[in-house]
């Protein structure tokens, strides 16, 4: 167990309210009586963490790997070396001042948003959690933690050396199963890890595989490394979400040419319209500490 001091203001609940929004159904991330309970790889090893919001400053972190990695984990995936950015839009000021304390949660590698984002093209949160539930079911076992199952993500090599057949049995289309195939295999073949990678290179690549247009590749970036300025051009829910504050949104294409306003924080801007639209545990959201998780065995 470790406390780890981030710069005020810093808000768990909102940060990663998208864990929340699901309501237990992602595979590897959930907001559980006022924690967040996560689940993946740390090398070779499958490692699992549960964070809690102490007071305005202070996260209480336990966890199965080293306590000394707790900080570097943090900055990657709850974004705490971020900060929210100054904007000019009179919408999104006002939005900043509402939801202060939320940071950029992320997946903390492209490989890992990449699928994620085909999973989750033209359905519903709700529906993408439980796909790519059954999809990390079918490559790892499961770990109980704070009374429920997680199941880390594929790795890149067991996507590569699977069968579109197999993989479409976790409840995708052929085209996307083909899509995820093809992904595990451009990142196998890299040595470096993941997060470690040229993205410049990989969106070319990714960008040639079909079935990958661009909301897939903008919400990789989004969610996969917290790009600050990542648009996913076209998504529905940034629609409604936006038009609850811009009257003159009337469809898709008028949300490209607002969004041109929010550049270079585009990705910031819709984190901020999503939370507003989809809200976040208010009732856990006053620093309360629950009890630690239990833990059991990888259970087949």
């Amino acid at each position: 167990m470790s406390h780890l001091t981030v710069s005020p203001p810093f808000d768990l609940a909102r940060t990663v309210a998208p864990a929340w929004w699901a309501r237990g159904r992602w595979p590897n991330a959930d907001w559980v009586s006022g924690a967040f309970l996560w689940v993946g790889w740390e090398g070779a090893a499958v490692a699992w963490r549960s964070v809690q919001q102490v007071d305005a400053q202070t996260l209480k972190i336990c966890g199965s790997r080293n306590s000394e990695l707790d900080a570097q984990w943090a900055a990657v995936v709850l974004g705490t070396n971020t900060a929210m950015p100054k904007f000019d839009d009179p919408v999104l000021v006002e939005l900043a001042r509402v939801h202060a304390g939320l940071l950029s949660w992320s997946a903390g590698s492209l490989f890992e948003g990449v699928v994620s984002s085909i999973v989750g093209q033209s359905i519903s949160v709700a529906a993408a959690a439980t796909t790519e539930r059954r999809l990390c079911e079918r490559f790892n076992d499961g770990m109980v933690v704070g009374g429920r199952r997680f199941w880390p993500p594929p790795l890149p090599e067991q996507l590569a050396s699977s069968t579109p057949a197999f993989v479409r049995e976790s409840g995708v289309t052929t085209k996307r199963a083909q899509a995820l195939v093809a992904v595990g295999a451009l990142f196998a073949e890299s040595r470096s890890p993941a997060s470690d990678r040229d993205h410049s290179s990989d969106m070319e690549r990714l960008a040639a595989i079909s079935g990958i247009g661009p909301w897939t590749l903008q919400s990789a970036l989004l969610w996969g490394i917290a790009a600050a300025d990542a648009h996913p051009t076209r998504d529905v829910a940034l629609l409604r979400a936006a038009r609850a504050h811009y009257p003159n949104i009337s469809d898709l294409k008028d949300l490209d040419r607002v969004a041109e306003r929010w550049k270079p924080f585009r990705a910031w801007a819709a984190r901020l319209l999503w939370l507003d639209l989809l809200g976040y545990d208010e009732s856990r959201a006053n620093h309360t500490t629950p009890a630690e998780p239990t833990v059991t065995q990888h259970i087949p």
